[in-house]
């Protein structure tokens, strides 16, 4: 009898991965699903609006979604969603690790509530959040729209050359960094970190110091700093870039909040 049991757990593995596959058509959301959530979208979605897939991975929204930005952050309870007030969750709620229930809990836990009901949409869901964030008061950096891969996701960062010094003009009580290293080479934990050292009218604010990326540890590394309520309204921000590599391909992105 007990010679039976490997044969019994691999005709039930072969059972659920059929039943799996059988299902599959049903679980992937088709061209309509995806065309009628972005005309509910194209309705509703207000300037400053954006959407995130869940899970990460289902980017094929970006074919059919023109009316907001598409973000695919993996760790919605930290993800900084700068400038966005409004976000709209788009998931795929019945494929593997797509389960809403995970997606909600973690925007909860960041102090997002939900202001509507889930809407259905074939295989998709769609779900307006808003995050209650502090509100936007200047962009930094990138000056222009530049994206690119650090830590598996794709950011709005300004990729610099180790070395480099660049300044912004901007008002705000909050300053927020973040930098990393694009693609691969941030796991090559031969390389030294990077510092970025951050300065306000020539006096210096604090350094963020990005070391090569070891899972779990995040990649993209942050620094928050609460400005000088009695200095001036607008500063100059000068961003210095340091590495004994210099080869490193380092993005940073900044902006400030009102709080």
């Amino acid at each position: 009898m007990l010679r039976l049991l490997p044969l019994g757990a691999l005709i039930a593995l072969g059972l659920g991965s059929l039943l799996f596959d059988l299902t599959l058509s049903s679980r992937l959301p088709e061209d309509a699903d995806y065309a009628e959530a972005a005309g509910a979208l194209r309705a509703r979605a207000r300037p400053g609006d954006a959407v995130q897939v869940w899970p990460p991975w289902a980017e094929r929204a970006r074919n059919f979604v023109t009316t907001a930005k598409v973000l695919a952050e993996e760790d919605l309870a930290s993800a900084d969603y700068a400038g966005v007030a409004r976000l709209w969750l788009l998931a795929l709620p019945r494929v593997p690790y797509g389960k809403l229930g995970s997606a909600r809990a973690a925007l909860e836990r960041r102090g997002a509530r939900p202001m509507g009901p889930v809407e259905k949409f074939g295989a998709l869901s769609l779900e307006e959040w808003d995050l209650h964030a502090p509100p936007l008061v200047a962009w930094l950096a990138p000056a222009a729209d530049e994206a690119h891969e650090v830590d598996y996701v794709a950011r709005r960062c300004a990729h610099l050359p180790i070395g480099s010094t660049v300044r912004f003009r901007g008002a705000g009580a909050v300053l927020h960094l973040r930098a990393g290293v694009i693609g691969e080479l941030a796991y090559d934990r031969s390389r030294p970190p990077i510092s970025v050292q951050v300065s306000a009218g020539g006096v210096a604010l604090g350094t963020l110091e990005v070391p090569p990326t070891v899972p779990p540890a995040p990649g993209w590394r942050a620094l928050d700093l609460t400005l000088d309520p009695s200095g001036e309204t607008t500063r100059e921000f000068a961003f210095l870039v340091s590495s004994a590599d210099g080869s490193l391909p380092v993005c940073i992105s900044a902006w400030t909040t009102a709080r």
